[in-house]
């Protein structure tokens, strides 16, 4: 008779060990009424505990056994004193397959389970979030993962949970993260594209009006029409062109941004003479040089071979590059235009050195970033709004190139502009109808200003 029991245990002890202790939707598979489990939509201890009723230090071994064996899916139970404290926890598969092999079976059978459970098992409070759990069960190694952990409320045993039922919970909470984040991105790339979009179609309405004032204005400076009654009209008119010059520069720089983000900016290749391309834009920056008391040096080759690139855009990273320089460097100091050739002809470089404020190591992304402005006491004079070296950076990628900027505090700063001598003419995605959005790359050159934007910071 006790024979045919034995093996009977041994038939239910190796089907409760092949079980799984699955939990779906909440509630684990199997349990009876005494073990519930929460649908609460937090992510703390509390809400993972298993309510198992907890058992006695002086329960016998083998009736914790038959516990185990008529709820498959129970993970581990608590050991608790008379005060609902918890004093030791029993794993499932520990205990069962302590009582697969006979000799523990008949020794420990008619014993309590104190002499079996696990003494100094991890306990949890139930306010704990997922997180915190995981690294708790991390930090306390082995037991937690083959025996489970207890979870208490106010010191009192609240439920038992499983290591493996707490990685599933952070890998729903990391997918669910993960989800606020795609959400988020999207709604800040529709964003995005709104506001480029409406600023690349801000193009007439915002140039035609200031070119009206432009062309006006200087029909009223040169007293086309017939001279002015009062000098000091004439004084408010060239006031009046220069800020509508510089507005205009801004928006131009404000839609080359937004149309670069909307829908990228077309490269009208040509080959070009580099040393023209560089002299032009001496020549265009020699006025405004002379007028800060900086002495402009050209340092070019007599000769070089024809690159092939967009001859607006690199002229605007020129202008846009000399200005800078020129506006940072203290009457007395000195900027120079170089260029030179690699020995293969591949790259090219334009380079543009002025003795001016430098600027430090971490100021170099500030300038290069849109709108960055760098704190300096003299840049602060200088109106701007940091557009410069970021457009010119722009234009010099989307020619294959690139920017290097070299500059310490009071020292000056060298900024080479580094291009493919054949840059590779963009692709048949690139020629998408622009729907009217051609106009914002066009500059109206009425003056030098209205070509380009001089501003490395403030």
């Amino acid at each position: 008779m006790r024979h045919a029991r034995e093996q009977d245990l041994d038939r239910l002890i190796e089907r409760a060990l092949a079980a799984p202790a699955d939990v779906r939707g909440g509630r684990m598979a199997g349990l009876d009424d005494h073990i519930t489990s929460t649908h609460r939509p937090d992510w703390h201890a509390g809400a993972i505990a298993i309510r198992a009723t907890p058992i006695g230090p002086e329960t016998h071994c083998l009736d914790v056994v038959d516990l185990f064996i008529r709820d498959p899916a129970l993970p581990a139970l608590a050991v608790v004193d008379h005060h609902m404290k918890p004093i030791g926890l029993v794993g499932r598969t520990q205990l069962l397959y302590e009582f697969a092999r006979p000799f523990i079976r008949d020794l420990y059978a008619r014993r309590p389970i104190r002499e079996l459970m696990t003494t100094a098992p991890l306990t949890i409070d139930e306010g704990l979030g997922i997180e915190g759990l995981g690294a708790e069960i991390t930090a306390a190694g082995g037991g937690p993962f083959s025996a489970g952990f207890v979870v208490t409320s106010a010191g009192r045993y609240l439920g038992v949970g499983t290591a493996l039922d707490v990685m599933r919970r952070l890998v729903a909470r990391m997918a669910e993260r993960n989800r606020a984040l795609d959400l988020a991105v999207e709604e800040a790339e529709r964003a995005n594209a709104a506001k480029s979009a409406f600023l690349a179609n801000m193009s007439h309405e915002l140039r035609t009006p200031l070119n009206a004032v432009l062309g006006f204005s200087e029909i009223i400076m040169t007293q086309m029409l017939g001279a002015i009654g009062h000098p000091r009209y004439l004084e408010y008119v060239h006031d009046i062109h220069g800020s509508a010059e510089h507005l205009l520069s801004l928006i131009n720089d404000l839609l080359d941004i937004a149309k670069a983000d909307a829908t990228g900016l077309p490269l009208d290749l040509e080959p070009l003479d580099p040393l023209m391309l560089a002299r032009e834009a001496a020549r265009m920056i020699a006025p405004r040089a002379d007028q800060a008391g900086v002495n402009l040096v050209v340092d070019l080759p007599e000769h070089a071979a024809s690159i092939r690139g967009d001859r607006r855009r690199l002229r605007q990273i020129l202008l846009n590059l000399l200005s800078n320089a020129v506006k940072f460097t203290p009457a007395g100091g000195s900027v120079q235009l170089g260029f030179r050739a690699d020995t293969v002809g591949r790259n090219v470089r334009f380079t543009v050195t002025d003795t001016g404020i430098g600027m430090s190591a971490d100021e170099i992304p500030v300038a290069l970033s849109r709108f960055g402005q760098i704190d300096s006491s003299l840049s602060r004079r200088h109106a701007g709004t940091g557009l410069g070296l970021p457009l010119s950076r722009t234009f010099a990628e989307l020619h294959g190139g690139r920017l290097d900027i070299q500059s310490a505090v009071g020292q000056g700063t060298t900024i080479a502009v580094i291009l493919p001598a054949t840059t590779t003419p963009r692709s048949a995605a690139d020629d998408m109808d622009d729907a009217g959005m051609d106009e914002i790359a066009g500059l109206d050159e009425i003056d030098i200003l209205g070509a380009f934007t001089a501003d490395q910071a403030p």
